[in-house]
């Protein structure tokens, strides 16, 4: 419980840094890694997709180093980030203060909005070719990712419903995110039934 307390106090004093305002409590987006560090896109950089095992591993690095040499030719390399140090003006808000804020976004199901789906995307750049998102997403009945037979990179195709399956298996944190679905959803119920039901 002293995990949730201290997490709890943190946030309560963030809410009272001006410049952090805008922040309600999630992490920032993760940038796209390996291993921790960040890499540049390999498809940007030469026009195709390339996993992270085997001989494209290989080729990756190449790649990646034929990439850096140029940034430091160009001295265009990346700056080290440099650290923000915000302090307190407002009053930092008691837990009376809010409770109940997140009330408003509760409702029953009638009240959502079925036109709001969301669909998976896998970032190429951060997968590690577990499978693990295609295993979940075949053995739960949808099938709806494929794997490349040759460079076993993952795609989604548009018959996603959403679930959130995969993204809950993944072992890299964002490398699957949930983006909004672009085409109407139009479920697939299997075959029709050949006989009519009798009641």
């Amino acid at each position: 419980i002293e995990d949730y307390c201290t997490g709890l106090k943190a946030l309560l004093y963030l809410k009272s840094i001006e410049e952090l305002a805008d922040w309600d409590g999630q992490s920032p987006p993760i940038i796209s890694h390996q291993k921790g560090k960040p890499v540049p896109r390999v498809a940007e950089l030469m026009g195709q997709k390339l996993p992270s095992f085997g001989p494209y591993l290989e080729q990756r690095k190449k790649i990646i180093a034929a990439s850096k040499i140029r940034q430091k030719d160009q001295n265009t390399a990346c700056s080290p980030l440099q650290r923000k140090h915000f302090n307190s003006q407002k009053p930092i808000p008691a837990i009376k203060d809010v409770i109940g804020k997140s009330l408003q976004y509760l409702g029953t199901f009638g009240e959502m909005s079925i036109m709001e789906q969301v669909v998976a995307l896998v970032d190429e750049e951060m997968c590690i070719n577990c499978g693990k998102c295609y295993m979940t997403c075949n053995d739960s009945g949808y099938q709806a990712i494929q794997f490349d037979p040759e460079t076993h990179l993952p795609t989604v195709s548009d018959t996603c419903t959403g679930c959130t399956l995969c993204l809950s298996v993944c072992p890299i944190m964002d490398c699957i995110r949930m983006v909004s679905r672009a085409t109407p959803y139009q479920p697939k119920r299997g075959l029709p039934l050949a006989v009519k039901p009798v009641c």
